[in-house]
């Protein structure tokens, strides 16, 4: 049963296209283009779409000389870096089916995907070569030389035949969702459901040729890689870069678009603030004064008012004194839109960057539609919201809220799970997301959290922990929170503070701790970061009276039964090593369960 339905804008296609159709188009079309740029012994170096496309073809008719058929499946098992792509093109050039596999799975996780895809062999790393079984070809990115060698019997006809010969609704990729609630599954995805969604995209935040962007999110999710095939469809240039260099990169190349993960302008505004804190007291109130009135544009902004005298003239002031220095800073003088999806962004925040001049806006997809099927315009962006259906896709609400899409987004199923297919669409071709939303007066979709991550307590009451946890979230003294309390009397909280501004606070009150269990890792941004502490510091009882103040400072916007009773400092940050976060930092819930069931247990003793 349905309750709402909303369309996005209607988007011209003439025909459909496969990806190879795509790349083939743009190396012929801008061939002395930078297609791609790379670090390489501490200098950015680029190839143009002409060299990119010669060293496909190489690889393509590698692959064919190796004896990859049409419709084989071959997995990329490595970091973000510009072979990934290299090798993707190439495989579906040859006709085969890219299997994405995350690099930061363990060998038990990578094995099960391997087996599970069927895959004829694995492009890797050499440090991952260990992690994989013995019983299949693998090639290394670091000796893609040998296999183009291998080529050279490979005539040009049977090479252009084999990628012509590929179909629009042939799948391209079978990617494995990251398994937040369960086991991966192979969501299928066809040549035109990954073209169609960088056609629709490219009409809301475009491209041009030659123009930058950053690529270092993990190629092995769909976000990232249809931003890639994006860029290649605009020819523009993609630049490769770990994570901990994304400032360096970001400072020299100036992107006029990026894709990010909340969890990254989170990060980035906590370095913000703990730089603040340091300036003296003039320069940290102009900081703050600034910080509010960006606030007060943004909102502005979000409901297409115009900013006034007033507040235009503090803007400009603050602008000068803070705001340019920030996004110089960032390396986003020129940025045109930041988009940010695969969780919610705190309000505040996203008002905060657009009135800092830094566009961010908010989208939602799935692997299942092969990226956004919502995204929020440039200049028209709701916070709260991921915007509406992008255009060529339509979307519903069904009774019990949750949300459904329909699209040529949508994939053609999961791989070898005819159930699990048929138990994801609703007979008139709805795929059922399991995520809950509704719309607005203006066909925004508000998204609030997974069906199956609705807490109920055991008084029957129903609570949504995503907006318990973004009010704790505008803390600058937290840095992640996890609410609680599925079958249980009482809302309570695994709160994980912002560690560098933790020990700030207990030198200020000279609280004592073991600065030896103080450990430290290379952040997102590069900077080295606190990701744990001595476990005695968080339960000190002056530290725990300050945070306390913070919880009864959010549970006075809660109703009565949403209030968080009791909560936890944790001593370490969320990780992926542990199986805490997903590669694209989505919170893991019920391995964070698991892993505090002491804790978990002790606020309900």
């Amino acid at each position: 049963m349905i309750s709402k339905i909303v369309k996005g804008e209607d988007l011209r296609v003439e025909r459909k296209e496969t990806l190879n159709e795509m790349f083939w188009n743009t190396v012929s079309s801008y061939p002395d283009v930078s297609a791609i740029g790379y670090w390489d012994e501490g200098e950015l170096k680029y190839l143009t779409y002409s060299q990119f496309g010669e060293r496909v073809e190489r690889l393509a008719k590698g692959l064919i000389a190796a004896g990859v058929e049409k419709g084989d499946r071959v997995a990329i098992y490595a970091d973000t870096r510009y072979e990934w792509e290299l090798v993707d093109f190439a495989v579906l050039t040859a006709g085969g089916i890219v299997v994405t596999v995350h690099s930061v799975l363990n060998r038990q996780q990578v094995e099960y995907i391997l087996r599970d895809s069927e895959s004829r062999l694995v492009f890797t790393e050499q440090k991952y070569i260990q992690n994989l079984p013995q019983d299949i070809d693998v090639f290394t990115l670091e000796e893609l030389g040998e296999l183009e060698g291998r080529g050279a019997e490979v005539s040009d006809e049977e090479y252009e035949a084999r990628w012509r010969d590929v179909e629009p609704d042939d799948v391209a990729s079978i990617v494995y969702t990251s398994g937040t609630t369960g086991e991966p599954k192979g969501a299928m995805l066809t040549h035109w459901n990954w073209r169609f969604n960088t056609i629709s995209v490219m009409s809301i935040t475009p491209f041009y040729p030659g123009e930058p962007h950053i690529c270092y999110l993990p190629l092995s999710h769909v976000y990232q890689r249809v931003v890639f095939f994006a860029g290649v469809s605009k020819a523009a240039t993609a630049v490769f870069c770990k994570p901990t260099e994304f400032l360096e990169t970001a400072r020299l190349v100036r992107p006029v678009g990026l894709v990010v993960v909340p969890r990254i302008l989170e990060r980035v505004n906590a370095g913000i603030l703990e730089n603040a804190e340091n300036l003296s007291f003039v320069a940290k109130r102009i900081f703050y004064w600034s910080r509010n009135v960006a606030i007060d544009c943004g909102k502005k902004m979000s409901r297409g008012e115009r900013y006034g005298l007033w507040l235009g003239l503090k803007r400009y002031l603050a602008d000068k004194l803070v705001y340019s220095k920030i996004r110089s800073n960032l390396g986003l003088e020129r940025v045109r839109f930041v988009c940010s999806s695969a969780a919610e962004l705190q309000k505040d925040l996203a008002y905060m960057f657009n009135g800092m001049g830094i566009p961010v806006i908010e989208g939602y997809g799935m692997t299942e539609t092969a990226g956004p099927s919502n995204l929020n315009p440039v200049g028209r962006f709701k916070p709260g919201t991921v915007g509406p259906p992008i255009p060529g896709v339509e979307e519903a609400v069904a009774k019990d809220g949750e949300i459904l899409v329909r699209g040529d987004n949508v994939m053609k199923g999961y791989w070898k799970k005819e159930y699990e297919t048929h138990k994801s669409f609703t007979k008139d071709g709805w795929l059922l997301t399991g995520d809950l939303g509704d719309f607005d007066d203006n066909g925004y979709l508000i998204f609030l959290g997974r069906k199956k991550h609705i807490i109920v307590l055991d008084t029957g009451k129903n609570v949504s922990p995503i907006p318990i946890e973004e009010e704790l979230l505008k803390s600058p003294f937290i840095s992640d929170a996890v609410v609680i309390g599925d079958g249980k009397p009482y809302v309570t909280a695994l709160i994980v503070p912002n560690f560098e501004m933790l020990i700030n606070l207990a030198e200020k009150y000279g609280i004592e701790y073991d600065a030896g269990k103080t450990v430290l890792a290379k952040g997102i941004s590069g900077e080295k970061e606190i990701v744990a502490v001595d476990e005695e510091l968080v339960e000190n009882p002056e530290i725990v009276s300050f945070y306390s103040a913070i919880v009864e400072e959010v549970n006075r916007k809660l109703a009565s039964h949403e209030t968080i009773k009791k909560f936890r400092l944790l001593p370490e940050a969320f990780s992926i090593e542990k199986g805490e976060i997903t590669p694209t930092l989505k919170k893991r819930r019920h391995v964070i369960l698991k892993h505090y069931e002491r804790y978990i247990g002790e606020m309900y003793s």
